[in-house]
């Protein structure tokens, strides 16, 4: 596979807090699956944040930080909790986010804010979310208010905004979310036309291979139940948009004007083990992708500091003439989910291949 070419490395940008840090107990564990927002004079990053200690009854909580210019950033805490937290003695058919509620997308309506996150309801013995992993609802005022999870409503812990393909289906054990966008192609006089389109992940069991699809809704705060068949979810596309045996999971979205490209950047999975890249994908058409059309940006031979395991991607950008990405890796050769870092790279615009 070819390179992008101008990529700069700019190295860790935020770590987990050490044992006397105010953040050591939400994410001295490790971080990852950073997600770019921007309201008002700062850039914010959520970033999933691991309790320390590799143990199944571990639990991983959504935090928020904020910038000024991507590289320095303020923790403020939590801002999705696990289920687990307010009730211990929940269960995980009673909430999908009993052990994770973690790596939000996220919409501004124009007055909400409309956040999609994984909920996992165990952890492996590792202490890491385990799959199935499921699309839940929350939504707040503003970045920095209170986020109000459906799942901490009256009944509806098992509430879901995608729900799980069915048995064979390639999306099977995971639907999470990704990049929320208004649906280019909406037609308000099409009353089978859907204003708001999401690009998700989704797995199939048995030896996991990994892809993205498409979902799309007319009212982003649509859930059902789990176990409901007939649930208000978002409408998902039947089959994936590139072949599982791309083995990818995860989406950031950017439309480059000048070239009148969508570029689609992904994650790689290497030996159904972790993932050991950021590989992008790029069309003309947002619905239709060619799996010939991709390019790695960030791999082992061009970190610095991340030599094994580099994680979900989030692309913003940063002015005329570049992108600024922000991935999770784990410091040298490590290929854990465990002790992982946020580290920062701009892409020069256009964006071209080696």
């Amino acid at each position: 596979m070819k390179y992008i070419d101008h990529v700069q490395d700019l190295g860790i940008v935020l770590m987990p807090d050490t044992e006397n840090g105010p953040m050591h107990c939400w994410d001295g564990g490790g971080m990852r699956e950073a997600v770019l927002m921007e309201e008002r004079d700062y850039v914010y990053l959520s970033y999933d944040g691991a309790m320390p200690g590799a143990k199944e009854d571990s639990y991983w909580n959504a935090c928020l930080a904020r910038s000024r210019d991507y590289i320095h950033w303020e923790k403020l805490g939590p801002r999705l909790r696990a289920s687990v937290l307010d009730h211990p003695d929940g269960t995980p058919e009673e909430y999908k986010d009993l052990r994770s509620a973690s790596s939000p997308w996220s919409f501004y309506d124009g007055s909400r804010w409309h956040f999609f996150y994984v909920g996992a309801d165990h952890c492996s013995p590792e202490g890491v979310p385990a799959f199935a992993y499921s699309t839940m609802y929350a939504w707040a005022d503003t970045l920095e208010g209170k986020w109000h999870q459906r799942s901490h409503e009256e009944g509806k812990g098992g509430h879901l905004s995608l729900p799980l393909g069915g048995p064979g289906e390639w999306d099977e054990v995971t639907a999470s979310p990704g990049v929320v966008l208004e649906n280019p192609d909406y037609d308000e006089n099409d009353p089978d036309s859907r204003r708001y389109m999401m690009i998700y992940s989704g797995a199939c069991s048995g030896i996991t291979k990994r892809s993205l699809g498409l979902a799309y809704t007319n009212d982003l705060s649509a859930t059902g139940r789990y176990d409901d068949a007939d649930g208000h979810f978002w409408q998902k596309a039947p089959e994936p948009i590139l072949p599982v045996e791309d083995d990818i999971e995860n989406s950031s979205l950017f439309f480059e004007e000048s070239t009148g490209l969508w570029w689609l950047f992904t994650n790689h999975i290497r030996d159904n083990s972790y993932t050991d890249s950021i590989w992008v994908y790029w069309s003309r058409d947002i619905k239709h992708w060619d799996p010939k059309n991709k390019a790695i940006v960030m791999d082992a031979s061009k970190n610095s500091w991340a030599h094994g395991a580099i994680g979900m991607p989030s692309v913003k950008r940063l002015d005329k003439d570049h992108l600024i990405m922000l991935f999770d890796g784990v410091r040298g050769d490590g290929i854990g989910h465990l002790e992982r870092c946020i580290g920062a790279a701009a892409i020069g615009l256009p964006i071209t291949l080696l």
